[in-house]
């Protein structure tokens, strides 16, 4: 049964496989990778070790499947986000009658209510309290309150049984709850609110379920991944909704209008779409307008942005890490490793042999490069097209619903283009008030519609703009690179100029900067000697050379340090050559110059050889740049500058301590 589950909930699309883990297990300086017989690391890693990582450490984990991340994480936060707004849909559903005569006359689509049954009202009621109490139970939860194994079942049997009841009622409305014959008579928006809110509910404990299911049988963690930020969200999620209901509640009677179209004018305010068909008609609801609008737009865009930064951010990093992982074992698994030959996206031949060790170690650098840039495009363009493919869908199908809506009792029936016309002029919040929902049906469905709508727009217009900045970056570093080379060939300026200008392109091509903001000034490489920059060798005397390199390390240390400490604030993250890489990771201790410590990927280990992530900690210890072991693999929030920063603190910290310890063992003796 367990292994009917596990494979059950593989989601291959999500970019899983059913591959048996590797029993070759060799635990590295900061985490376990997976090495077989053919020297190759695995793709997965162990359930249990998944389940163990943190709630950060799941997003930068590139052996995780990415439907691990959603069920584990993603889908506990669209419960949170999504419960909520259910629950508002059954207050909704509870506030009228769902029967409702139509006056002809009406612009909004109302008449005369029809008293509902009390055995409707109270099963109504009882929904709403079960589903309620379902959302306590998750928030408890998501809070540490309570225990998996009791808040769990509660939230998932709870949302089941509100949303089947409400599926149940708006089910037999027809054969118990007949509409009056003889009459333009049409259920209210509360029987359709009763609809969405049982159809949500019911997806949501879906949704739980699965994610459930991998905690009882060990694949997750009982505790949700969920940072503080993402608790955040849905706190205030949960307030903008009461803030709806509230202010929604307060416009009907002021402005005598019945609640649900107080609720639908606060949408289409606070999402500044601006129908026109509901508006404020007395003083004290045009006096209210003012803190109600600028409070309300102030409440969405602070979920929206949240919404970007917190979750859609933290999504794409997985993504990225998940397709550098899968792009990685790719070009190792098409090529030929044991010849040293590569394969980037499965045709771009690499050869990443070289006449020495350094030259070698290049090669495998760059290619890691490569298959990162080909990794960061597909993320950009898959991100680019979900957000437009979502986007897409909102549209078209947004406008069949709004379509059929305004052909029932009450609506204006519309063509499908009037629809489209109408869904697109919404979707981007323009409102003309040519055209909006009126039937009782058209009205819950643009709530909802809506309370989607706006933040995919935003996600859109995000991944455009990043998509654009992109561009706009790639352009400006191909004319720095290659203008001025043209301009000296149309010039025909003399050689040393043309070798300066183009050392000068390189440098602001690959990162090395300035003086100002790279390494130059600091130090002289020479025959893998780290030496202050202007100190020749002779300067030292019958010093031995390792003397001096092992005597100027900490304060070589402290000045790479601050550079690195400014490249942190830079806007584009700073991205190190193989040239500065060598440099840094010489004061780290590692000499890229030499084989000891190194490994070629794709090969069986030597000996009792194991992997680990650099700094090494013992000489059995080694690594590759196109391993899981890289650095550019094993980064700190994506950021390269970081990741040196906190090695060099480490190394910094040990290597003061053994100076010390020395200093007292001299004293001593």
């Amino acid at each position: 049964m367990r292994v009917k589950l596990k494979r059950w909930l593989l989601f291959p699309f999500l970019g899983g496989t059913d591959r048996e883990q590797n029993p070759h297990q060799e635990k590295g300086r900061d985490r376990r990778h997976f090495v077989g017989d053919d020297g190759m690391v695995s793709k997965h890693e162990s359930a249990a070790a998944f389940a163990n990582k943190g709630e950060e450490e799941l997003v930068s984990d590139y052996n995780a499947p990415i439907r691990w991340y959603f069920i584990a994480t993603l889908f506990p936060l669209v419960a949170g986000c999504f419960g909520p707004m259910a629950s508002m849909f059954n207050i909704c559903a509870v506030a009228i009658t769902w029967r409702i005569i139509v006056d002809p006359s009406s612009k909004t689509g109302e008449g005369q209510h029809i008293p509902d049954p009390e055995w409707l009202v109270a099963t109504n009621a009882i929904s709403l309290a079960i589903a309620i109490f379902a959302n306590l139970a998750l928030l408890l939860h998501m809070t540490g309150r309570i225990r998996f194994n009791f808040g769990a079942p509660v939230v998932i049997l709870g949302w089941f049984a509100a949303g089947l009841i409400d599926i149940a009622l708006a089910a037999a409305a027809p054969t118990h709850l007949p509409l009056p014959a003889n009459a333009l008579a049409t259920y209210s928006q509360a029987y359709y609110y009763a609809i969405f809110s049982g159809a949500i509910y019911i997806i949501l404990a879906m949704m739980l379920t699965v994610t459930a299911c991998g905690v009882w049988i060990g694949n997750y963690s009982s505790e949700f991944k969920l940072s503080l930020a993402q608790r955040s969200l849905m706190l205030q999620t949960i307030l903008f909704l009461g803030y709806v209901l509230a202010a929604g509640a307060v416009y009907a009677q002021i402005e005598n209008w019945i609640f649900l179209d107080g609720v639908y004018y606060i949408i289409v305010t606070l999402f500044t779409i601006g129908f026109g068909d509901l508006t404020p008609d007395t003083h004290l609801g045009r006096s209210l307008y003012f803190p109600m609008s600028i409070g309300g737009i102030v409440f969405v865009g602070l979920i929206i942005a949240n919404i970007r930064t917190l979750v859609l951010e933290s999504v794409s990093i997985k993504v990225s890490t998940r397709l550098v992982e899968k792009a990685r074992y790719k070009a190792i698994k098409s090529g030929n490793p044991a010849e040293g030959i590569l394969k980037v996206r499965g045709l771009l031949r690499r050869d990443t042999n070289g006449s020495t060790e350094l030259e070698r170690r290049e090669n495998e650098f760059n290619v890691m490069r490569e298959v990162q840039r080909a990794s960061a495009l597909s993320n950009r363009v898959l991100v680019l097209a979900l957000a437009m493919m979502a986007f897409m869908i909102l549209w078209f199908v947004g406008a069949v619903c709004f379509w059929q809506a305004e052909q029932a009792v009450g609506g204006q029936n519309w063509t499908y283009f009037e629809s489209l016309y109408f869904t697109y002029t919404a979707q981007l919040t323009i409102g003309y008030g040519d055209y909006e929902p009126q039937s009782n049906s058209a009205k819950p469905t643009f709530v909802f519609w809506a309370l989607i709508a706006l933040p995919t727009l935003t996600v859109l217009i995000g991944s455009v703009g990043d998509a654009v900045t992109d561009f706009v970056n790639w352009v400006t570093l191909w004319l720095g690179q290659h203008v001025p080379n043209l301009l000296n060939v149309v010039t025909s300026l003399h050689k040393k100029t043309n070798n300066a200008n183009a050392s000068t392109s390189s440098s602001a091509v690959h990162g090395d900067g300035d003086a100002s903001t790279g390494f130059n000034g600091i130090a002289d490489m020479e025959k893998g000697k780290v030496l202050p920059a202007g100190m020749p060798n002779h300067s030292f005397g019958e010093l031995a050379l390792r003397v001096a390199d092992d005597a100027y390390r900490p304060f070589l240390l402290i000045q790479a340090t601050r550079k690195i400490i400014g490249h942190l604030d830079e806007q584009t993250p700073r991205i190190y050559t193989y040239q500065e890489w060598t440099f840094l990771l010489r004061l780290l201790g590692e000499n890229e110059s030499s084989e000891v410590g190194h490994r070629r990927i794709g090969q069986p280990l030597v000996g009792d050889a194991e992997v680990a992530s650099p700094v090494l900690q013992n000489k059995n210890q080694v690594w590759s740049w196109m391993g899981q072991e890289s650095p550019l693999m094993s980064l700190e929030d994506d950021s390269e500058p970081k990741w040196v920063l906190k090695r060099m603190m480490e190394v910094l910290e040990k290597d003061l301590k053994r100076r010390g310890d020395n200093r007292v063992d001299q004293e001593d003796g």
